[in-house]
């Protein structure tokens, strides 16, 4: 029997592949599951309420300048709204990625500036802010006609 055919008792796991690169942080570079939660100490409820109050903690985080622990507790929070098996509004999980990309543009990381803003405002896209904050996001990475497009676009 050919073992590629048939899984293994347990079945098949599913994962997630990480690309690394040197400028990567060590936890990064960790390939996980699909399955498995992001920041295990970092605790947000399983409701509105609870991700809304690590919106707020993240909130905080980023006004006290801890700007990459703000990164963490908006990653959890929207870990959780798109495994939430209750009602998450689009514009909330909008916010949540809109403002992680500003703690992205502080820090410097484009890149991921740009996808979290991508995201917003496929949630939303009259999230202002995403569109301005993908805009300079855009013009650091160099994609200046995106640029472009987006600040026009705010402009409107």
């Amino acid at each position: 029997e050919d073992s590629a055919h048939n899984p293994p008792a347990g079945g098949w796991k599913r994962m997630q592949i990480v690309e690394v690169s040197d400028d990567e942080s060590e936890e990064e570079q960790v390939a996980t599951t699909a399955e498995s939660e992001p920041f295990p100490e970092i605790k947000v409820e399983q409701n509105r309420a609870g991700i809304e109050a690590a919106k707020s903690q993240a909130n905080s985080l980023f006004a006290k300048g801890s700007l990459d622990e703000s990164v963490r507790w908006f990653s959890k929070a929207i870990w959780v709204s798109g495994r939430a098996n209750f009602h998450v509004p689009a514009e909330l999980f909008s916010i949540l990625h809109s403002n992680r990309a500003f703690a992205y543009v502080k820090l410097g990381n484009w890149r991921d500036a740009e996808a979290d803003c991508s995201a917003a405002l496929a949630l939303n896209e009259k999230n202002t802010k995403a569109r301005y904050r993908r805009a300079m996001a855009f013009f650091n990475l160099d994609r200046h006609s995106e640029a472009l497009q987006d600040v026009n676009q705010v402009l409107q």
